[in-house]
C-alpha cells in the first residue's frame, strides 16, 4: 500500500506549490528552531502554496490513492519516532486499510478519465449501481466519485500535455468539452493553464 517514500533537506528558503495527487502521505517534518513532528496530510482540491525555511527537512511515505487511516493510532504509534527508525513502514501497514470496491472504483473511473467516460459508465465498467459507487466514494474518501474524476482526467491531460500533446486533441482524449472546460479545470486543480502544464508527482491516475 506504500506507493513510494521520498525526502527533501532544504538548502535555501523556498516557496513550493503543493498540487492535489488524490493520496495522503506519512510525514515527517524537521524545521529549524521546532520540535519535529509527524502528520497525515490532507486529500487536497485546490492546489496551495507553502514556505519553506532553509534547513527543513521532510520525509514522506506516500499511500496509495484511495487507502484509509486510523490516524489517531498510527500517529501515536510513531510518536518519538525518527523516520529512518525500523518499524514505521510496519506501523504505518499496520493502521491502513482499503476497500475492495474504492480500489475498483478509482481504476474504473481513471480508466473513463481516458476515454472521455463518466460516473454511470464506471460503475457499469465494475458492475455495480451508480449509487452504490458513489456512496462507497463518499464514505470512504470524503469525495465525491464526479471528484476523483475531475481529478483523473486533469492529471491525465497535463501530462499528455507535456509529453507534447496538442490541446485540443488532449482535451477530446481526456473528455473535455472543448479547451475552455479544460483551461477551467486546469486552473481550479492545478492553479494554472494547460499550455503550463506543471511536471506532477506520483499519484491518481
Amino acid at each position: 500500500m506504500i506507493l513510494e517514500a521520498w525526502e527533501a533537506h532544504v538548502a535555501m528558503p523556498a516557496r513550493s506549490t503543493i498540487l492535489p495527487d488524490g493520496c495522503q502521505d506519512l510525514l515527517f517534518t524537521a524545521l529549524p528552531g521546532e520540535a519535529p513532528r509527524w502528520e497525515i496530510t490532507s486529500l487536497d482540491d485546490t492546489p496551495y502554496k507553502i514556505d519553506i525555511p532553509a534547513g527543513a527537512y521532510f520525509k514522506g511515505f506516500r499511500m496509495q490513492v484511495g487507502v484509509g487511516f486510523l490516524a489517531d493510532n498510527l500517529l501515536a504509534s510513531v510518536h518519538g519516532l525518527l523516520p529512518n527508525d525500523a518499524g514505521v513502514e510496519d506501523r504505518l501497514l499496520n493502521f491502513s486499510s482499503h476497500n475492495s470496491l474504492v480500489l475498483d472504483a478509482l481504476e474504473a473511473l481513471a480508466r473513463q478519465a481516458t476515454f472521455g467516460g463518466n460516473v454511470a459508465f464506471s460503475a457499469a465498467d465494475i458492475s455495480v449501481h451508480q449509487r452504490q459507487l458513489q456512496r462507497a466514494m463518499a464514505l470512504h474518501t470524503g469525495r465525491s466519485a464526479a471528484a476523483w474524476l475531475g481529478l483523473a482526467r486533469v492529471r491525465k491531460a497535463a501530462r499528455a500535455i507535456r509529453a507534447g500533446g496538442a490541446l485540443s486533441e488532449v482535451a477530446y482524449d481526456t473528455g473535455f468539452s472543448d479547451q475552455s472546460h479544460m483551461t477551467r479545470a486546469f486552473r481550479q486543480w492545478l492553479g494554472t493553464t494547460p499550455k503550463n502544464a506543471p511536471r506532477l508527482s506520483s499519484g491518481y491516475s
